[in-house]
């Protein structure tokens, strides 16, 4: 399953090309591992497929010291 994920960022037909299909991506990471390190590489791969204008968001989770915990958090305060 952990295989998927990696396809989905990798994938040119399937890339996260906005900043929705990145969040669902690192979701469905955080979701299934569940641990800091996938969510981490997540948006390593989703940041390279994202405009250069709506990266930032992507370097504070890998950035991050908790990136697990801020998906989540991100998640529930979306509108």
């Amino acid at each position: 399953m952990g295989q998927a994920l990696v396809t989905i960022c990798n994938e040119s037909e399937v890339m996260a090309k906005t900043l929705t299909d990145a969040y669902l991506v690192l979701l469905l990471a955080a979701t299934i591992h569940g641990t800091d390190a996938a969510v981490r590489d997540t948006a390593k791969r989703c940041t390279k497929t994202l405009p250069r204008s709506k990266r930032d968001v992507m370097y504070q989770i890998v950035d991050s010291k908790e990136p697990l915990k801020l998906v989540f958090h991100i998640a529930e305060n979306l509108d």
